[in-house]
């Protein structure tokens, strides 16, 4: 097993003042990284990953899922990330040059003050224009 250290670091002074941040996390207990990149044609909508019960081709085992980061590597265009589970979906703006990230497989997209946690069964990603190059990086269990 191996430990995952997830930093994020921001830099910036303004106004003359550093406003500067640093933010470590370590994740532990990890058995598995998938790294890779991509490029998704224009006018597509492509399956990145799914998570399920069982592990398969560009599946994930749901409950294994520790740390989930999606790059949009084109910094020309915003892509469309397409999350859903079985009964719901949600779809996320990600700007070029932007991530976006996970932390565990559950999610709503309920806006109700009832609402519950469903496993996302897959994410998508449409480009909003030409093709658009990401990356993902998956840490698991």
């Amino acid at each position: 097993m191996a430990t995952l250290k997830l930093v994020v670091q921001e830099d910036i002074t303004l106004d003359g003042n550093d406003r500067s941040t640093y933010y470590q996390h370590d994740i532990t207990g990890i058995n598995s990284v998938d790294h890779r990149s991509m490029t998704i044609p224009a006018d597509t909508e492509a399956s990145i990953f799914n998570l399920s019960n069982t592990v398969g081709a560009g599946t994930f085992l749901t409950s294994s899922i520790k740390y989930a980061r999606i790059s949009n590597v084109t910094t020309s265009s915003f892509i469309d990330i397409h999350v859903s589970s079985s009964s719901e979906s949600a779809h996320f703006k990600v700007n070029g040059g932007n991530i976006f990230t996970l932390s565990t497989s559950e999610y709503t997209g309920s806006l109700s003050s009832a609402y519950t946690y469903d496993d996302i069964s897959s994410i998508k990603v449409k480009p909003s224009g030409s093709s658009a190059k990401i990356e993902y990086f998956i840490a698991t269990t």
